[in-house]
């Protein structure tokens, strides 16, 4: 489910060591077909890891400490990474800047995140990001965070890691970022980043 966000940061490391360009990165799943569902949902109602609510909104609880389970999704995205200058000859205005990508696995659980060392993950992006000109007390107040908080009970999952690694890396600045997430409308559509281009859309 990580896999758009690698793919935008694979295409961001390319360009800036000059390999490309322009990358088009095309991303889609649907775990709700009649061929996965079986599996795919199956698996995760067997670990207890999925909701079966019949309205949605009583499993779309994100940061609730009722959150008892994920939501199945499907979808697409699509999103072209390329040099500024390879925009500007196109006569395009870029919707953003990627700032920084950090890739790491703690191999700490199969459905749990180690919390700590999401947090150091964060402070490694932050960083990154300010060896690239921008402050992080700066960018606080204006900062949306895309969560990828899946729902699942909160012995697991990303919401802890997630505010933990916020204030660690923001301090009193985290209580001004605007968090949002998509899952309550589109499910956990898997291989999908839905929430990159949403992130995308909403510097735009």
């Amino acid at each position: 489910c990580a896999s758009t966000t690698q793919a935008l940061a694979i295409a961001e490391d390319w360009i800036r060591a000059g390999r490309c360009r322009r990358v088009v990165v095309v991303a889609a799943d649907d775990v709700t077909s009649d061929t996965l569902l079986p599996w795919i949902v199956g698996g995760f109602l067997a670990s207890g890891a999925a909701a079966t609510d019949e309205k949605v909104e009583d499993a779309a609880t994100p940061f609730d400490r009722r959150r008892h389970g994920m939501i199945a999704g499907m979808g697409a995205a699509a999103l072209v990474v390329e040099a500024a200058d390879a925009a500007r000859e196109r006569g395009l205005m870029p919707i953003c800047d990627v700032l920084g990508a950090v890739f790491a696995n703690s191999a700490f659980h199969g459905t749990r995140l180690d919390v700590e060392h999401i947090g150091a993950v964060m402070e490694a992006l932050l960083q990154q990001a300010e060896a690239r000109g921008i402050q992080r007390a700066a960018i606080a107040p204006s900062t949306m965070f895309v969560s990828h908080e899946t729902y699942t009970p909160a012995r697991g999952g990303s919401a802890s890691a997630e505010i933990n690694a916020l204030r660690r890396v923001f301090g009193a600045g985290a209580d001004r970022i605007v968090i949002t997430n998509t899952k309550g409308f589109t499910g956990h559509a898997m291989g999908a980043g839905i929430e990159d281009v949403v992130a995308g859309k909403a510097l735009e």
